[in-house]
């Protein structure tokens, strides 16, 4: 019976020893696996990092350039509003000048024609002052007692 309690402690302690290096290499197999998957997760949370940093520049361009565009929209409205404003103005003026224009013309014409009426009334004052004086020269005669006037 000893030999058979030799064998079986043998048997025993070959198992154990089977046991323990079957938990040895499990030990480095999970231990080389998760130095792998580690470091895999270690270098995808180093990009995942930088994608998120640049993503958060590209934000910053992306927001600055929606502001910018912001800006230059109320630039155009305030551009749109002063060209409309300005528009109507200078229609409304160049109506007055035309109207302005055409109050000038009868101006023009009215000085023509009142011109022509003084230059009329001057030869006739011119006649009347001739008359006068042929008048008085008469009068003068006749007052002087002569008869040849």
């Amino acid at each position: 019976m000893a030999f058979i309690k030799d064998s079986l402690n043998v048997k025993i302690f070959l198992l154990v020893v089977m046991v323990v290096v079957a938990m040895v290499s499990l030990v480095l197999v999970f231990k080389t696996n998760f130095e792998d998957i580690n470091f895999k997760y270690l270098k995808k949370t180093g990009e995942l990092n930088a994608t998120f940093e640049a993503l958060k520049g590209t934000q910053s361009d992306l927001n600055k350039t929606a502001e910018e565009l912001e800006i230059r929209s109320l630039r155009e409205e305030d551009l749109k509003e002063k060209y409309g404003e300005l528009k109507d103005e200078r229609d409304q003026l160049i109506t007055e000048k035309i109207k302005l224009l055409d109050e000038v013309e009868d101006k023009n014409d009215q000085i023509n024609t009142l011109s022509i009426q003084i230059k009329v009334k001057d030869n006739e004052i011119s006649s009347l002052n001739d008359d006068v004086a042929n008048l008085k020269q008469k009068v003068n005669c006749y007052q002087s007692g002569q008869t040849n006037c």
